[in-house]
């Protein structure tokens, strides 16, 4: 594994003396953490990435399992001990769950390198992401995805001659910028473009790897 000698959004270094918040962390991770990455909480490592270790990692991962279990919805998380410098460590690796906002007493997320309490805008981002076509386009936010028209969803001559922009005219690259419960977000050709939401289907590029959304009009 790669050690950052810093810690972001996706990453922690707690001491064994410092696990009086684990509870908190573990839940702003939880509803921080995107589709197909993952949070991490080393345990016995200083902010400098040097390895103090701890006194009993058996001890230090039930602890981990007690706290977790305490959390509603259930999060996903997984525990391992490893050796840092001749020391041992536990490393604690949370997934994306699906199913935010987590809570263990208030819903916290991570903000930078900090614990925070969610906002209200940040909170209900939260519930929007388990809706299931949202969830599945937020693990593309940031990331190319080819877009076009649905031609199945409009009429043979309005199609020929009227259908719809001529910028959803396809296959287009897009990069999706961002996603809701009502609409997404793209950039194509240097503009922004947003959709409702119930006007997407999704679909797979075979030639390119990638999401494909089709556009009905």
């Amino acid at each position: 594994m790669r050690h950052n000698p810093w810690e972001d959004n996706l990453l922690e270094r707690k001491l064994e003396s410092d696990l009086k918040d684990l509870p908190k962390t573990l839940v702003a991770f939880a509803n921080s953490v995107k589709p197909g990455h993952v949070a991490t909480i080393l345990i016995g490592e200083k902010n400098d990435s040097s390895a103090q270790g701890v006194t009993n990692p058996d001890e230090i991962q039930k602890t981990v399992r007690r706290e977790c279990e305490k959390i509603y919805p259930d999060i996903l998380w997984k525990s391992e001990v490893y050796e840092k410098d001749g020391k041992y460590c536990v490393r604690v690796e949370i997934e994306f769950s699906g199913d935010t906002p987590h809570f263990a007493g208030s819903a916290w997320v991570r903000r930078g390198s900090e614990t925070v309490k969610a906002s209200d805008e940040v909170f209900q981002r939260l519930v929007e992401v388990r809706l299931d076509k949202v969830r599945k386009l937020a693990i593309w936010e940031g990331k190319e995805v080819t877009v076009e028209r649905d031609e199945g969803s409009v009429e043979f001559e309005r199609y020929r001659y009227e259908a719809g922009p001529a910028y959803w005219r396809g296959p287009n690259p897009a990069v999706l910028e961002s996603v809701n419960a009502f609409w997404a977000t793209f950039q194509v050709d240097g503009k922004r473009r947003s959709e409702p939401l119930e006007k997407l289907l999704l679909s797979w590029d075979d030639n390119r790897d990638r999401l494909k959304i089709l556009v009905k009009f």
